[in-house]
């Protein structure tokens, strides 16, 4: 009888004990603690923005525009992609594009949602100016400026010694000016016409003009194909540092009278790159120049646009990181966009103080 009470007792304080280890650590503690340290982006966008997180979002496919392949833009581009991408539940895809052309791809909204161009450009768009005259983008809104001033660079290593000496001589010129309805051949023939001449009068005339990238330009002025490349790009750029340590050109300066005539009629700016930015530049070069402005389509939701304009504003230093040029980037401007600004960015730089 005492060997069966025995028994009775040391299974009942088994099963105690047992039954106090199940109670104090239970199956789903572990997982729920990995959970809490790294939330799901789905879980991070429905945060309350007043606490300083996302708006709650859907899933989102968006296509970004940016320039030419291997150009400032796209560089920018897939930098700024890699940051929705990597803060929200967005899945982004980057395609080469331009200035002039951007506009009506976003405003048309179907394949591409958000793009690069300039505020001058954005105007004009918006307003069916010039280019866009009949075709006004009125579907096409900021979703935030940049602050990045893009300068008219012409570089050559032939002896022009201005615009006005290149129209002059046309047999002379072999000339890269970037993609068709890019931010470089449109600005460069629109101060052409003060001269009361264009790129393709310059190509009737004799001169070779070829609408390549910066990069497929300055690589033909290396192999001597070229003699001129037009660029527009945030100094310093790495594609004509590099072309400078393999071959000496000359950076052409635009004439003051005519460059204003220029801005007074499309809303450009005329002011320096700093003598010293680059090698055989000692001097400041008074050219055209241009903001460079992210466009959004209007139907995007408020929520999306809200959280793409957080990322834009808290990531700078990433930013900077992937690309030199970005240097000038400051989140603080990000509301000043010449355009009415999408309702969700605007929300966002009202509740940040920027606007």
């Amino acid at each position: 009888m005492k060997k069966i009470l025995l028994v009775v007792l040391a299974l009942a304080m088994v099963l105690s004990l047992a039954a106090c280890g199940g109670s104090s650590a239970p199956a789903s503690s572990a997982p729920a603690s990995v959970a809490s340290e790294t939330p799901s982006s789905e879980s991070a966008s429905a945060e309350s923005s007043s606490a300083g997180g996302f708006k709650e979002m859907d899933e989102a496919y968006l296509t970004l525009a940016a320039g030419a392949n291997g150009g400032g833009w796209y560089i920018m581009g897939a930098a700024f992609n890699d940051a929705w991408e990597q803060n929200l539940p967005v899945h982004m895809t980057l395609l080469p594009g331009g200035g002039s052309s951007n506009p009506s791809l976003v405003n048309d909204g179907t394949d591409v949602q958000i793009g690069f161009t300039y505020v001058a450009t954005a105007v004009s768009a918006v307003n069916g100016q010039f280019e866009f005259e009949g075709a006004a983008c009125s579907d096409m809104m900021a979703l935030g400026s940049l602050n990045i001033k893009q300068f008219l660079a012409i570089n050559t290593t032939e002896d022009f010694t201005s615009v006005e000496d290149m129209v002059a001589n046309p047999g002379k010129l072999k000339i890269a000016v970037g993609p068709r309805a890019g931010g470089n051949e449109v600005m460069f023939n629109r101060y052409l016409e003060t001269a009361n001449s264009s790129l393709d009068a310059l190509a009737s005339a004799g001169a070779d003009v070829q609408y390549i990238s910066t990069n497929e330009g300055l690589t033909a002025i290396k192999d001597g194909i070229l003699n001129t490349a037009v660029n527009l790009h945030a100094p310093p750029m790495g594609s004509i540092v590099e072309a400078l340590a393999s071959v000496k050109m000359s950076f052409i300066e635009l004439d003051a009278t005519a460059a204003q005539a220029v801005c007074d009629k499309y809303g450009y700016g005329y002011g320096p790159i700093p003598g010293g930015t680059y090698q055989y530049q000692d001097e400041d070069v008074n050219t055209l120049y241009d903001t460079v402005l992210l466009v959004i389509n209007k139907n995007i939701d408020d929520a999306v646009a809200y959280n793409l304009a957080k990322v834009l504003y808290e990531n700078r230093d990433s930013f900077v990181a992937a690309y030199a040029g970005l240097e000038s980037f400051d989140p603080a401007a990000l509301a000043d966009c010449g355009i009415e600004l999408h309702p969700g960015a605007k929300a966002f730089y009202e509740e940040v103080g920027i606007l």
